[in-house]
């Protein structure tokens, strides 16, 4: 079916079962960012291939949601569908929306699988001020959805102790105290990354992302691993009984929480977990509504994890490093498919790789400006020395996740490209190079990144930083810097991204991307401060740069950079590469 097929047989299952509008979200049972292949429903109907969005089909319309990171690529992706710019002037929000053109006493369908309780509460509750009802109880794709694929089931493998620090029995102690400091005596986990990070685990489910579908409940004498059994072979099985760890088949999770004890205390994130499972719960359970305490306990990087991901950051910074020089001098054709590919040979180079942590964005010319552009066969084109290039790439390794971004210029840059890039290499040094005190929040340190773009009248969509897994997900809660007011504080051991940007419609866009590690600063007569160590190592564009429009201290950090860049990278390195390192790094 083309899409217009498909909105056909939708409308007519709405009108069956009695439906004004559907609402299609982006998840998964899991809530994750990025979903496998089985749950990508809204991709499915629309066409929109982006990590995020929602779709909202009535009788008469069909719409759909996204962020500035992909306004350009789904309105290039879609035809049935119009594209409301979310975050816009004047763009009301899907709920919103909904409110204003149904009547009182309609009914939306929206599957329960695939959103929140968290959620699913807040749009009853609106959704009800009007009286209308909303159905988290009906799926209507599934049965138009023939050629769907399975559920992967990719094999568990065990990471172990020597990368992990800490082993999966130190790791259910920790959250069977927070367990107790709640008051609770059951814990659901069904965001998969908190569930990889808990039990040492990791598989390939979803793409770039090395986690196992599975769900977990914890108590305080065992913890079950609800998982396909086939994904788990008999030595890893061995090695997780040996823990007391409980292993039973994946959807045994609904029965276990309506026949958990009345008068049970379990501990729920309502924001991780799906409302049919919420809903699963026996109603004579107290239910506890808190974070994960996985999500607060793995964004904080151990000691060990900390020495690997510094040992990470060179390894990437050569395998990037290899494929920047490759690029400028080999004299072969480049497209953006093909230097995806070159850029993943050379990590796969590198000692300890497992996998990309993202598809590569290879972006060249007008495409930079689409903040998450991917390549296709159809939208590939050859790189040329008359236009900016940007690169935005990572790797998920033994040791590590990494993720960076630089841009550059294959021929002679224009007088705006280079201010542009310096105004962004600017915000990326103020957030590098600030100090602050404990308990601040990520929105706050955003600022810093914008300042110099604000001056000039100009500014990016999305956040300066996201939090990074360790060998998980490229994107890490809870913590972030970004203008939306977070109330999570910076705290040592957290790794975040540094990446501002510019993005100049149909001509060209620029992002520098570093990752950071929050460290102890000093103690003052006004507090404990903190700051960042950068991780990232591999140089920024000389010939990007306007000298003058850079302060001293600005000139002196960039030096610095450089040279550690040389430093730790250099040895490394083929003599052809290391001298055109020398020449890229040398002081300003």
């Amino acid at each position: 079916m083309d899409t217009k097929e498909k909105l056909i047989a939708l409308r007519q299952k709405m009108e069956d079962r009695g439906i004004a509008a559907v609402i299609i979200p982006s998840g998964d049972p899991h809530q994750s960012e990025y979903t496998a292949a089985h749950w990508q429903a809204r991709h499915w109907l629309t066409g929109f291939t982006g990590s995020a969005g929602t779709a909202v089909v009535t009788k008469e319309h069909a719409i759909v949601w996204t962020d500035f990171r992909y306004w350009i690529q789904a309105r290039a992706q879609m035809d049935e569908f119009e594209l409301f710019r979310q975050g816009d002037d004047g763009v009301p929000d899907y709920d919103a929306w909904l409110v204003k053109h149904l009547d009182a006493g309609e009914r939306i369908a929206l599957d329960g699988c695939l959103v929140s309780a968290a959620r699913t509460k807040k749009l009853r509750a609106k959704f009800e001020d009007h009286d209308i009802k909303l159905d988290t109880t009906l799926d209507l794709i599934s049965a138009l959805w023939t050629d769907r694929g399975p559920m992967p089931a990719t094999p568990a493998f065990v990471l172990e102790d020597s990368y992990a620090g800490r082993s999966r029995t130190e790791k259910l102690d920790d959250i069977r105290k927070k367990m107790g400091d709640h008051g609770a005596d059951v814990h659901l986990i069904t965001a998969l990354d908190d569930i990889a990070w808990t039990f040492n685990l990791r598989g390939a489910d979803v793409h770039t992302n090395p986690v196992n579908l599975a769900f977990a409940l914890i108590t305080p004498g065992q913890a079950r691993l609800f998982i396909n059994p086939g994904k788990v072979d008999q030595a890893t099985r061995k090695i997780l009984e040996q823990d007391k760890i409980i292993l039973e088949p994946y959807e045994a999770v609904d029965r276990c929480l309506a026949g958990l004890d009345k008068g049970a205390r379990i501990l729920i994130d309502p924001e991780a977990v799906s409302d049919r499972l919420f809903r699963a719960v026996n109603p004579d359970v107290k239910i506890i509504k808190k974070t994960n305490p996985a999500t607060e306990l793995k964004c904080l990087k151990n000691r060990v994890e900390i020495n690997h991901m510094r040992d990470t950051a060179v390894k990437d910074g050569r395998a990037v490093v290899n494929f920047l020089h490759w690029l400028e001098t080999s004299g072969e054709p480049v497209t953006e498919i093909s230097a995806a590919e070159k850029i993943l040979g050379f990590r796969r180079e590198q000692e300890d790789f497992i996998n990309a942590s993202f598809d590569s964005i290879m972006a060249f010319g007008e495409h930079s400006a689409m903040c998450h552009y991917s390549a296709t066969k159809e939208t590939d084109v050859t790189l040329t020395p008359d236009a900016m290039f940007l690169n935005d790439s990572g790797g998920n390794y033994l040791t590590g996740t990494t993720d960076i971004t630089r841009t550059l210029h294959l021929g002679t840059p224009s007088d705006r490209e280079i201010r542009d890039y310096t105004l962004v290499l600017k915000g990326h040094i103020a957030v590098a190079t600030s100090r602050f005190p404990a308990g601040t929040r990520g929105y706050q340190i955003d600022t810093l990144a914008r300042q110099y773009l604000w001056q000039q009248g100009m500014d990016f969509g999305h956040g300066t930083g996201h939090g990074v897994g360790f060998f998980l997900c490229v994107h890490e809660g809870p913590a972030r810097i970004s203008p939306h007011p977070v109330d999570e504080a910076l705290k040592p051991g957290m790794l975040l991204t540094n990446e501002p940007g510019l993005y100049r419609e149909g001509h060209y866009g620029i992002r520098l991307e570093n990752m950071i590690l929050v460290t102890e600063d000093e103690e003052t007569e006004f507090g404990r401060f903190l700051g960042f160590e950068n991780l990232t190592l591999c140089h920024f564009e000389r010939e990007l740069l306007d000298r003058a429009a850079l302060t001293e201290p600005e000139i002196r950090w960039i030096d610095d950079y450089h040279k550690g860049v040389c430093e730790k990278l250099a040895p490394g390195l083929s003599p052809e590469v290391q001298t055109w390192l020398e020449e890229k790094t040398k002081p300003l």
